[in-house]
């Protein structure tokens, strides 16, 4: 197997990041009161520019070769965001609604330290939301969750 810092997926998985918080960050910005057109304008062509991109990065990470776990959570992440929407839809309903998808994503954040869903990191953006679904050192991945229990 190769190192994560010489895969594809992980350089295109990092690439992926910035731009999605980059747009994140633009699309909250626009929402603003009190922009004037012009600059509406401008970040709208950002915006465009952005999600370009982002669609062709993931169009890159889909045909990349994955050889490491990192790879394979990398793709997992980008999925996440952009196949099945699974991620706004744990920010909205809590991970207690997703016991065994909470248990695999903890387990498998576990397995490779350092390595964070971008695409849950934005979506659970309220303080502990993160943590809660991955979990930290102090959470291990067989620690039982209750299913659709709060």
């Amino acid at each position: 197997m190769t190192k994560a810092e010489d895969s594809p997926i992980s350089a295109l998985h990092q690439l992926w990041a910035r731009l999605e918080n980059q747009q994140h960050q633009l699309a909250i910005t626009m929402q603003q009161a009190g922009i004037d057109a012009a600059a509406m304008e401008s970040m709208r062509d950002r915006q465009t520019w952005l999600l370009l991109e982002i669609s062709t990065v993931v169009a890159e990470i889909r045909n990349a070769p994955a050889t490491t776990l990192e790879d394979y959570l990398a793709l997992l992440d980008v999925a996440l965001e952009h196949e099945v929407d699974l991620a706004g839809d744990i920010a909205f309903y809590g991970p207690s609604d997703f016991p065994m998808i909470t248990r695999l994503l903890r387990a498998l954040a576990e397995r490779v330290p350092g390595f964070e869903f971008n695409s849950l990191r934005r979506w659970l953006s309220s303080p502990g939301q993160y943590k809660e679904v991955v979990g930290d050192a102090h959470t291990p991945a067989t620690e039982p969750i209750g299913f659709g229990e709060r």
